[in-house]
């Protein structure tokens, strides 16, 4: 007595990854979106729950839409630290990780570290036009 079935144990994987992937979905299309903020409650959500190595990537994730919330706000230096630990993090996964375009979005995020940076050694910041920033294109 006690013991859950494996039909159990499955049912509840299937159950936890299709969460998994409803969340993941909304916070991809928040992005994509420019709701950043937003974005970054998603990805938090899962990112609290999960356990995996996917851990690293949902970090890796909500770090790049904290940087482009700070840049969208005239925070460089929050940008820019924010970006550089994103980087960090998503270059330790493979281009199509979770179906994604990873090697397109880290460079559009160097990118907008680029923009960040120049923006900061001037000491000035500009609106930066929702265009500017990346999105997480699916493969």
């Amino acid at each position: 007595m006690g013991h859950k079935s494996p039909t159990y144990r499955l049912n509840k994987m299937n159950d936890t990854e299709s969460h998994f992937q409803k969340i993941f979905a909304h916070g991809v299309d928040l992005f994509n979106q420019k709701e950043f903020f937003e974005c970054h409650d998603a990805f938090e959500e899962l990112w609290q729950e999960e356990r995996g190595e996917r851990r690293l990537f949902l970090q890796g994730l909500i770090q790049a839409a904290v940087g482009c919330h700070h840049l969208s706000n005239g925070n460089t230096t929050g940008a820019i630290s924010q970006y550089n630990k994103s980087l960090d993090k998503l270059k330790k996964y493979a281009d199509d990780y979770l179906g994604l375009d990873m090697k397109n979005f880290r460079m559009e995020i160097e990118r907008c570290l680029e923009g960040a940076c120049l923006m900061h050694a001037e000491n000035v910041t500009y609106e930066v036009a929702d265009i500017f920033f990346p999105e997480l294109g699916r493969i």
